[in-house]
């Protein structure tokens, strides 16, 4: 008997592990959803929905001319070649998904559906008009972020450099360089990965009179962010509702000092955007009618012959 039971407890953590072990991705995929932070007046992305907050002292906030820049301590200012001047400095998003679950909760019915493959793509450019915005390659870490009570601040009149613009504590997100000093603001967070931005520095200064806001062209092009499908993430993406809680959060921090990432913010369908696969949620049913089966064979008296 001793060894029956051995038998019952070694199947049952076979089945346990198998059950963990099937992906959403090997679900049914029903349809794909992608969201685009909107646009504004003058083109640059609506203040709410992004923010670049710059390790300045005081602190200083920059979000609202079309471009925000992932930097570290040693990015530099491309057409000049020097260090920009306390440049470090993390940058956030938020997308309203509400609405979007609303209605695939009302198609699919909420629980019978859950997000693959989630992904945060941005258009970024080398040129840098500006000398607040550096270029350099370089990791981040992207954080998602529970707090979604956040917006880009501006204390004072807009002007061309972050110091022109105060940050405003209790609107802007708090600045953090690890998760530890991040956990204090986010009130909840999860780590979806690091991605490399290997900056290719033009050959000559860009002609800024030149540059447009294609998604392809010299000295721009496309980067993908994938996120890893990380339950805070997901939970808090499936739950979302447009009465209640419309929006997720991501965090963006510079893993090495030399990362200098101008994100592009303004016009449209070049604005980042968060997309992701709606699949079927998994459905355990029949390996838990194998299972059971697996223990009743195993519990049941042996007949003697």
């Amino acid at each position: 008997m001793p060894g029956r039971w051995a038998q019952v407890f070694i199947g049952l953590i076979f089945f346990s592990q198998l059950l963990g072990a099937v992906p959403a991705s090997r679900a049914g995929t029903l349809t794909s959803e992608t969201f685009f932070l909107p646009s504004g007046a003058g083109n640059p992305a609506s203040d709410p929905y992004m923010d670049m907050v710059v390790a300045t002292s005081p602190l200083t906030t920059w979000g609202r001319k079309g471009a925000i820049g992932l930097q570290g301590a040693q990015s530099i200012f491309p057409s000049a070649n020097a260090y920009v001047n306390s440049p470090a400095s993390i940058v956030t998003f938020k997308f309203n998904i509400g609405a979007a679950v609303d209605s695939l909760n009302a198609t699919y019915g909420a629980g019978n559906w859950t997000i693959a493959s989630p992904k945060l793509t941005f258009q970024y450019t080398y040129y840098a008009n500006n000398p607040i915005l550096g270029g350099g390659a370089g990791n981040f870490e992207t954080y998602w972020v529970a707090n979604d009570q956040w917006a880009f601040g501006n204390g004072a009149p807009a002007g061309n450099s972050f110091s022109d613009n105060t940050y405003v504590p209790g609107t802007d997100p708090a600045y953090a360089t690890t998760a530890s000093d991040l956990l204090a603001w986010a009130g909840s967070e999860a780590d979806l990965g690091s991605t490399s931005y290997n900056w290719l520095g033009p050959a000559t200064n860009p002609n800024y009179a030149g540059w447009a806001t294609a998604k392809t062209g010299p000295n721009q092009g496309m980067l993908t962010d994938n996120l890893a499908a990380d339950p805070p993430l997901i939970n808090d993406m499936t739950s979302a509702t447009a009465a209640a809680n419309p929006n997720v959060s991501l965090y963006l921090i510079p893993t090495i000092d030399t990362l200098g990432l101008t994100i592009f913010t303004g016009g449209g369908n070049v604005t980042p955007e968060l997309s992701f696969d709606i699949v079927s949620a998994p459905e355990p049913g029949c390996l838990t009618l194998v299972l059971l089966g697996f223990i009743w064979t195993g519990c049941r008296p042996r007949r003697r012959a």
